[in-house]
């Protein structure tokens, strides 16, 4: 038979008292030891996502049942407005979304960044400024425009279309994001026809961050 027992005194010293088939054997141990040891002995059960949206690229679950969806839109062009002009077939650059869901399954939050152009994105994938309106630093505004309600997380893929056909305005639009630093009229009418990777030559300012630092911003 053998028993453990802990004691903690007023001081903060620990003793841990181990009495094994009558033999006492006794020890002073740190309060980070005593931490470390009741971690490993806890059981945590697995998280389960369920199925994950198309170009998910990270996954995240807290004790309060929210849930932080990070993932890449795979369309390199929408049709967007702009104060009810129409731009079909709009040129986009790489662009990722983080997405907050309540345990209520509503996005709660949700931010917008573009990443570097390249094939295989990594943590070091450098983030460059959104140049058009809408998103301050990577926090989106929708407005008056409700999310719709996500039972499951693999129906997130669709949100980025539903997010690039709202009409787009001058809230948050600084031409300071923008290399030739013009206005939002301006910098549409001068990319409608360009390619994707105009925006890399001609466009686009490092924002200092990078996909890692997006993916773990928990600022929502």
């Amino acid at each position: 038979m053998s028993e453990v027992v802990i004691r903690i005194r007023d001081d903060g010293a620990i003793t841990v008292e181990n009495n094994k088939n009558g033999v006492k054997g006794f020890k002073e141990i740190t309060p980070d030891a005593l931490l470390r040891c009741i971690n490993k002995s806890i059981l945590r059960g697995a998280v389960a996502s369920g199925l994950l949206p198309r170009g998910c690229i990270s996954f995240a679950a807290y004790d309060n049942g929210d849930k932080d969806v990070c993932i890449v839109h795979p369309e390199s062009k929408a049709d967007i407005t702009y104060y009810g002009s129409f731009y079909p077939d709009f040129p986009l650059p790489k662009l990722v979304f983080a997405f907050r869901i309540s345990k209520e399954n509503r996005i709660s939050r949700c931010r917008l960044g573009v990443t570097g152009n390249e094939s295989r994105l990594k943590p070091e994938t450098p983030m460059f400024a959104y140049p058009f309106s809408n998103v301050s630093g990577t926090h989106l505004c929708t407005g008056t425009n409700v999310l719709p309600k996500c039972q499951s997380l693999h129906t997130l893929e669709s949100v980025p279309y539903y997010i690039l056909s709202m009409d787009n305005n001058n809230d948050h639009f600084k031409r300071a994001n923008n290399k030739p630093e013009l206005e939002m009229r301006d910098l549409l009418e001068l990319l409608k026809d360009k390619p994707a990777e105009y925006y890399y030559s001609h466009i686009l300012l490092p924002s200092g961050s990078t996909l890692g630092g997006f993916i773990s911003e928990t600022s929502f």
